[in-house]
C-alpha cells in the first residue's frame, strides 16, 4: 500500500526554532549569558528525560503550562549545573513569564525548503498535517505563517493533552486526516518525539537532521525536506 498522507513536526523541521533564540534572550539578560546553539544543546540532551515523565500524560492546558515549566528548569539546569535548585526555580519561572514578551520580539521564519516541498506535496494528492508538541496557543502561530492552506490536519500536544512520543497523538491526526498508519510518513527533527513516536503508532518515522549533529543508523534521515520523495511511494 502507498503512502496517502505525510506529518510534519513543526519547530526545528517546517519551523526555525524560535525556543533557543527566546530562552537565550531571557537568560542572558537575568546575567546568565548562553548562546542559542547551546540551549538546542541542553534541550537535545533533555529532551528524553522530560518526555519520559510527561508523553503518557494527558494533559489540561495549565498543566501543559507546568510541564514546559519544568522542561525549561531541565534545560536550566543543564546549561548551568552549578546553579541551586531555588535558582532553577527561580530562572524556570522568569522564563515562562517573560516567554510572550520576548516571543514577539523574536521573527517568524519558515525554512526555505518548507513551502516549495508542501506545495509539491499538496498538487501530488498527498493529504498533509502538523503533529507537535507545542503549547496551546501554537495554533495562532500556525495561522499566522499560512500553514492551514498546505496543513489543514493540526494536532498540537498542549490542545489535545497527549504528546509526541505517545501514539495517542499520532492517532488523533490520523482520524483527522483519514489515513492508516501504514500509509503515513511523519518527518520531524528529534529522534525520540518523531521516530519513535511514530514507530509507536506503526507510522513510519524520518528524521530530518539538517546540520549532521544526529547521526543514526536505525532510521531514515534527510538534510533537507525535498529528499521526502525519497521515501514516499
Amino acid at each position: 500500500m502507498g503512502t496517502r498522507a505525510v506529518f510534519f513536526d513543526l519547530g526545528g523541521t517546517l519551523l526555525v526554532m524560535r525556543r533557543d533564540r527566546i530562552i537565550c534572550r531571557i537568560l542572558s539578560d537575568a546575567g546568565y549569558p548562553v548562546g542559542p546553539e547551546q540551549v538546542h544543546l541542553a534541550y537535545t540532551r533533555v529532551e528524553s528525560t522530560w518526555l519520559g515523565l510527561y508523553a503518557e500524560k494527558s494533559m489540561t492546558g495549565p498543566e501543559t503550562e507546568k510541564a514546559y515549566q519544568r522542561l525549561d528548569a531541565m534545560i536550566i539546569g543543564d546549561l548551568f549545573p552549578r546553579t541551586t535548585k531555588d535558582e532553577v526555580g527561580e530562572l524556570s519561572l522568569l522564563t515562562r513569564q517573560r516567554w510572550p514578551e520576548v516571543q514577539k520580539t523574536v521573527p517568524l521564519e519558515l525554512y526555505p525548503d518548507a513551502i516549495p516541498t508542501l506545495e509539491r506535496l499538496r498538487s501530488d494528492g498527498y493529504k498533509l498535517g502538523i503533529v507537535s508538541n507545542a503549547p496551546p496557543d501554537t495554533r495562532k502561530v500556525i495561522d499566522s505563517l499560512g500553514l492551514p492552506q498546505y496543513l489543514p490536519v493540526i494536532v498540537v500536544s498542549g490542545v489535545v493533552g497527549f504528546s509526541k512520543p505517545n501514539p495517542e497523538i499520532f492517532k488523533i491526526a490520523l482520524s483527522e486526516v483519514g489515513a492508516e498508519p501504514s500509509e503515513t510518513l511523519h518527518i520531524g527533527d528529534l529522534y525520540e518525539a518523531d521516530v519513535i513516536g511514530a514507530r509507536n503508532a506503526g507510522i513510519r518515522g524520518v528524521l530530518i537532521d539538517r546540520d549532521g549533529s544526529q547521526a543514526r543508523d536505525d532510521c531514515p534521515t534527510i538534510a533537507s525536506l525535498g529528499e521526502v520523495y525519497r521515501f514516499l511511494e
